[in-house]
Formats: C-alpha cells, sequence, structure tokens
C-alpha cells in the first residue's frame, strides 16, 4: 500500500503520495500543478504548459492517457515541426511519460494509446 501525506500549497491542502503523486486527480490546479513540477526540477514553459493541458484534455475525453508520440504530435502541430518530436518531448519531461502524467496530476494507470 502506498503511502500519502498532505502538502499544504498556497492556502489548500493536497493528498499527495510518498512517490509525489496527486492523489484526487479532481483537486489539480496550477498550484499544485506547479509544485510538482517544482519537486522533479521542471520549470514550467509554453511547450510544457501545452503538454500538460492536451494530457489532461485526452484523460477528461478518454479516461485514457495519450502516449509520448501522440503528445509530441500535438506540440508539433502546436509550436512547428521541430518541437513534434520525442527528442523534444524528452527535453521537457526527461524521465518521460511518467513525469508529464504526475505534473498532470494523473495516475498512470489507463496507459494507453
Amino acid at each position: 500500500m502506498t503511502k500519502s501525506y498532505y502538502v499544504q500549497v498556497k492556502d489548500k491542502k493536497y493528498l499527495v503520495t510518498e512517490d509525489d503523486h496527486l492523489v484526487h486527480t479532481g483537486s489539480w490546479d496550477t498550484a499544485i500543478r506547479d509544485w510538482l513540477a517544482g519537486k522533479v526540477g521542471v520549470v514550467l514553459s509554453a511547450e510544457h504548459l501545452a503538454a500538460i493541458e492536451f494530457i489532461r484534455a485526452v484523460y477528461d475525453r478518454r479516461g485514457q492517457h495519450p502516449n509520448q508520440r501522440v503528445i509530441a504530435a500535438e506540440l508539433g502541430a502546436r509550436f512547428g515541426p521541430e518541437k513534434g518530436t520525442l527528442r523534444f518531448f524528452y527535453s521537457l519531461f526527461p524521465r518521460g511519460v511518467k513525469q508529464a502524467f504526475s505534473i498532470a496530476g494523473l495516475p498512470m494507470q489507463g496507459f494507453c494509446f
């Protein structure tokens, strides 16, 4: 069983796991997003934010996560072909999709298409 604890960010408490993943995805907001990114040393750029928004939108719509190739294709469509590569995706999220999903406040289960 995974242990969890509360963290206070601004004036709100969030329940996170010992690995700093958000327990209740519905409590995700920009404050916890920024805190989660800071915990893993990611300074959020416009490209990070676009990837996170896309991941959350797909998860909300389909109940599944997009894989890194789908995320990279979305970044390429929004920011140009040089940013639509797996190399660029991994420059944003060096630990891969698990890191991206964590910052997006989503669990790893259901990782699919």
